[in-house]
């Protein structure tokens, strides 16, 4: 009797588990259409040397009741997505720093390392993707979907005196 009750009770978590995993997909159409998809790296030089690239998606005819965008992978990142309007289409916008000023204190005595920030992991995406690719991730009727965005269209790069607002 105790044999088929864990018998039951495993079938029962390997259900579980796997039932959780098929409520992602990867796509092969949008819901909506979609303008050219540019990548703008930008810099900061003063006073530490910071680096990133900000991903803008053009969406037209996009039903936020049907479709809601959440975030982008990218190159071992992941940036939430924010809309802004430009004329009669939004833009979503994803913001990737790809480094940060290093204020790391290296000291025989470890006490005196206190503080240091520990570096920040990578961020596997739910699929496979090339460093020329972005995985976007939105939600429709509550399931997670995932598509391949690929020909992303290099722009000029942005050298900031400062780091703006929006960046940190």
């Amino acid at each position: 009797m105790r044999y088929i009750l864990k018998i039951l009770t495993l079938g029962v978590l390997i259900f579980g588990f796997t039932s959780c995993g098929s409520s992602q997909k990867l796509v092969d159409q949008l819901p909506f259409d979609h303008g050219d998809i540019r990548i703008e790296p930008w810099s900061v030089l003063e006073p530490n040397t910071q680096k990133g690239v900000n991903i803008y998606l053009p969406v037209k005819d996009l039903n936020t009741e049907e479709a809601v965008l959440d975030s982008l992978y990218y190159k071992g990142m992941v940036a939430p997505l924010e809309l802004t309007k430009k004329d009669n289409y939004g833009v979503y916008i994803a913001r990737f720093m790809e480094s940060r000023p290093s204020n790391i204190i290296l000291h025989a005595d470890s006490k005196k390392e206190f503080g240091n920030a520990p570096p920040q992991a990578r961020v596997s995406a739910p699929y496979e993707i090339s460093n020329q690719e972005a995985l976007l991730k939105y939600t429709r009727n509550g399931e997670a979907y995932y598509f391949k965005l690929s020909n992303l269209i290099p722009a000029t790069a942005i050298h900031y005196k400062e780091l703006p607002p929006s960046l940190k």
